[in-house]
């Protein structure tokens, strides 16, 4: 009796140690874990949409333009948005949340059929197709994460947004090999119908996730139908007017200007790299093969002169050479960006999957925030000592490796103490214009200003980036200090206190 007593106090305490361990990394509660899957399973199915939409729309933009267009269509979508957002602003004000999104998607499907019915008429679609996208972006993705903000508490996020990220991240890799495997079955343009029923199935999922939440609601004694009402203002003036949604654009922006102009310096680094690799490589002298003989033969009647063979000769293994150089340049850049994106795609998702709720829990949103640009700042600090192609590997995978992980998760989560009004319409204004506008500075200005102007070098950019990242760090403290009094001023059910007075839409202003 003792031993089998013992036995099953060692099994029950062996189990209890077991939910423990596994409630730290899946932090989620009985009544909560039906509506997280399908909120996984539905922010799975629309990355892998987006994704598949992404990889379709390159050979559409390039084959239809060329990279210039591309280019300017890049800068001119940040135009476009300054027309979008607003107008996105009218719908979230008249309807409620499943009606919002609903009507959106099935908007966006009629867009889809239509691209697919112009295509298969041979129409010119690149160019429009290309800005849709940055619209479907807004309206699918990053409404997405406003709907699940407006499910949940701030508690909750913190949670449970790392778990549902989880299928996020799993969508863009599954979403990106999808066109691969479904072409030659459907076709090119036959992948904007796989979308299209992608997004048919998300309405459903959204439904029942909805219908969920409300009964819940319902049967914990709170009005499962009542949802605050929004005010008519567009999301640009909410975020003008607040001072915490300020925080945040400008948050966003400093990291986008940091993390583009990085890019562009693993990408010359890289390709510098590669030029030295195939100068090394490439045979030193292909004419040399081909040593003139002591004796050459007797020309044939009709055969060119020794002159001109000659020079042919050396043209043509000119030619050969130059395509040697080329092919081992690409070779060396194919093979660096595919060891550099899957390492950082690994690391993304197990920081997803298994870091990000902890941290969220134990440390909370404020803490966080300190994190990444704590990374940056070391990373970008370290760079400048040490200007090689190896630190800034190492410091552009960590980067985003949080960028796409952690950052991503804090993103969504600041807005859990806002209201309807923020997270629907300035979360959209803040996702889309300022982080397009990020691109446009970092792009247009600074690395034109850095290279083409003032001819600077990798230090410069290390320097820039450092002061970026202290004051990312200012930006951050900030913001986490309104969050806190947010969170407060909820938990109280009373007005924002001093310092961080509610404005119209209910943030600090």
């Amino acid at each position: 009796m003792v031993n089998s007593s013992t036995n099953l106090a060692i099994e029950v305490d062996g189990s209890s140690a077991l939910r423990r361990w596994i409630a730290g990394f899946l932090p989620v509660r009985r009544g909560e874990v039906a509506t997280v899957a399908i909120l996984t399973v539905n922010v799975f199915v629309l990355l892998s949409c987006y994704y598949v939409l992404k990889v379709l729309r390159e050979p559409l933009i390039l084959l239809g333009g060329g990279a210039e267009l591309k280019a300017y269509a890049s800068a001119g979508q940040a135009l476009l948005l300054l027309a979008v957002v607003p107008a996105f602003g009218w719908l979230p004000s008249r309807v409620d949340r499943v009606r919002l999104l609903t009507t959106m998607q099935v908007i966006l499907i009629a867009c889809l059929l239509a691209f697919y019915a112009l295509a298969q008429a041979h129409a010119p679609i690149g160019l429009a197709f290309y800005l849709w996208l940055r619209i479907f972006n807004i309206l699918v993705v990053a409404n997405f994460w406003s709907f699940a903000n407006d499910l949940y508490t701030e508690e909750q996020g913190k949670r449970l947004f790392a778990i549902i990220g989880v299928g996020a991240s799993i969508g863009a890799i599954i979403g990106a090999f999808v066109p691969h495997l479904l072409h030659h079955a459907l076709g090119t343009y036959g992948l904007m119908l796989v979308a299209a029923g992608g997004l048919g199935l998300s309405i459903v999922l959204y439904r029942i996730a909805d219908a969920r939440e409300r009964s819940h609601a319902h049967q914990r004694g709170r009005s499962a139908t009542h949802e605050a009402a929004m005010s008519r203002k567009g999301g640009f003036a909410l975020v003008i007017h607040d001072r915490y949604l300020r925080l945040l654009a400008a948050m966003l922006l400093v990291a986008t200007v940091i993390n583009t102009s990085g890019e562009y310096v693993i990408g010359k680094m890289a390709t510098d790299r590669s030029k030295a690799y195939a100068a090394a490589s490439a045979p030193a002298a292909p004419a040399a093969a081909a040593v003139t003989p002591a004796h050459p033969p007797t020309a044939s009647p009709g055969a060119p002169a020794p002159a001109k063979a000659d020079a042919a000769s050396k043209a043509g293994d000119k030619g050969h050479a130059d395509k040697s150089v080329d092919s081992l340049e690409g070779n060396y850049l194919s093979n660096f960006y595919s060891d550099y994106y899957g390492l950082v795609n690994l690391l993304s998702f197990l920081l997803q999957a298994l870091v990000v709720a902890r941290l969220l829990t134990h440390l909370g949103v404020r803490r966080s925030l300190f994190i990444m640009p704590l990374v940056v700042l070391g990373g970008w600090f370290a760079l400048g000592l040490f200007v090689n192609l190896t630190m800034v590997r190492i410091e552009k995978t960590a980067e985003n490796s949080l960028d796409y992980s952690l950052h991503n998760t804090l993103r969504h989560a600041l807005f859990l103490p806002t209201s309807r009004d923020s997270k629907y319409k300035a979360k959209a204004a803040i996702d889309t214009f300022f982080f397009r506008m990020g691109d446009v500075v970092a792009g247009l200005g600074i690395v034109f200003l850095f290279v083409e102007v003032l001819g600077l070098g990798v230090r410069a950019f290390a320097a820039l980036n450092v002061v970026l990242a202290l004051c990312w760090l200012l930006l951050a403290a900030r913001a986490g200090r309104l969050h806190d009094q947010l969170i407060a001023a909820q938990d109280r059910s009373e007005p924002t206190p001093a310092g961080a007075r509610p404005g119209r839409d209910g943030a600090g202003r």
